[in-house]
């Protein structure tokens, strides 16, 4: 049976178990998604982009744009992390490192859009963080919108999947019908369950769970073992 002796590493201990039980208390959100066999879904967006648009609500805040990393290879994208490289405390980061390192491996920094939105995707019409690539068409054209027309939350939105694979496309049009009823809607903390910032010493450990790269060469983190994921990981 394994000991822990002494009192630094009882501590130590004790600060690891009390982060791995926030982690797994950690609030999830419901994703947004395209029912099966369905190409075309109405949304009503939950948050400005802006907090001086004109209908923007102090307690649901803003949808926003975050910088991130994702491990390469098929299951990264269970380990989506802020990018820390521009942090106040320190300006370190992982997935920075590993890039410099090999920019062809896939560590490079991705800009991901995150906003709440009422949808019906089988479920009756209910809150969902709806996610997509920040430099993409779909963003672009909602970001047009924001300033055309000073609200995105004041009406509902079709929003139609095109193609297929690396060629598929979100096309975003307001319509003009009743928006949904959004008085009773609660949105998600973006902050608390839809990105992720782990400390710099963590990073390795944290994406080495997925990454299954070489670390004959990895930079110098504490560790780039594997442990189990957990299924509040898979987002």
């Amino acid at each position: 049976m394994a000991t822990i002796k002494g009192l630094a590493s009882i501590k130590a201990n004790q600060k690891a178990q009390q982060e791995n039980a926030a982690a797994a208390n950690r609030p999830k959100a419901e994703w947004f998604k395209f029912p099966k066999g369905q190409s075309s879904v109405i949304v009503r967006f939950m948050q400005e982009l802006d907090s001086d648009m004109e209908n923007y609500r102090e307690d649901r805040g803003i949808g926003f744009i975050a910088v991130e990393h994702t491990a390469p290879g098929p299951d990264g994208w269970k380990r989506r992390g802020l990018c820390t490289i521009a942090d106040e405390d320190g300006g370190e980061c992982y997935g920075c490192e590993r890039h410099k390192m090999d920019y062809k491996e896939g560590w490079r920094q991705k800009q991901n859009l995150y906003i709440n939105v009422l949808a019906d995707i089988g479920d009756g019409v209910k809150p969902y963080v709806l996610t997509r690539n920040g430099n993409s068409g779909f963003t672009q054209s909602l970001i047009e919108e924001a300033v055309d027309e000073g609200s995105i939350t004041n009406a509902n939105y079709r929003i139609t999947k095109t193609g297929e694979g690396t060629t598929t496309q979100w096309l975003l049009k307001r319509l003009k019908d009743e928006p949904f009823n959004d008085s009773a809607v609660k949105t998600f903390d973006l902050d608390e369950t839809a990105i992720r910032k782990i400390p710099y010493d963590k990073q390795a450990e944290y994406y080495g769970a997925v990454y299954s790269g070489s670390t004959s060469d990895s930079p110098s983190v504490n560790s780039t073992s594997k442990p189990a994921s957990h299924d509040d990981d898979e987002w």
